[in-house]
């Protein structure tokens, strides 16, 4: 089941810059890229999406 709501723990997205949101997201998607499947950076990546969404920066 997916989550359609962000994370108690995306609350604190709403505090960072907009480069630090994507940087992360980016280092994030670099580790998808290389293997990783564990499911907290996938959920903190969409948590990411989301905040960006939301700011219209993405």
């Amino acid at each position: 089941m997916f989550r359609k709501t962000p994370s108690t723990a995306s609350e604190h997205n709403q505090n960072r810059s907009t480069d630090d949101l994507r940087r992360e997201y980016e280092l994030i998607d670099r580790e998808r890229a290389g293997g990783g499947t564990s499911v907290g950076p996938v959920a903190d990546q969409n948590d990411i999406a989301r905040e960006l969404e939301r700011r219209g920066e993405l």
